[in-house]
């Protein structure tokens, strides 16, 4: 039989997550999005140029996330990942620029998934 985890599980395994590790991820993330958009400069206003600079901001999060945490090292990673791109949705809002649902979903979509690729690439290399 496969047993759900229950909510006192869930509560336990975010109090044990290294939160100095998943902001240091985060903090990384942005800064490497933000120096891959200047270094890009005209490029960079290509909407696929956007797109893979976020993700790689967001793998870099789930990256140093992964390498920074002591306990749950991949959920770090996406936790990680998932607070850049919290932040980066609501520079977006409140600088009024035209963020649509679809463009918001879509990046919460490559958040996840990059933070989960940044987590399993820091995995890996630990691993060898």
């Amino acid at each position: 039989p496969v047993s759900l985890p229950t909510c006192s599980t869930s509560t336990s395994m975010i109090r044990e997550l290294h939160w100095a590790g998943i902001a240091f991820g985060t903090a990384t993330g942005l800064i490497t999005s933000y120096l891959l958009f200047v270094v890009s400069g005209t490029i960079g206003r290509n909407i696929i140029v956007q797109l893979m600079i976020q993700l790689l901001g967001f793998v870099a999060a789930g990256y140093v996330a992964w390498r920074f945490s002591l306990t749950h090292a991949s959920m770090a990673g996406r936790v990680a990942a998932l607070l850049l791109f919290f932040f980066i949705a609501t520079l977006t809002i409140a600088a009024g620029a035209d963020a649509n649902l679809f463009g918001l979903a879509l990046l919460g979509i490559l958040a996840i998934g990059g933070g989960a690729a940044g987590a399993t690439l820091a995995e890996r290399r630990n691993a060898t």
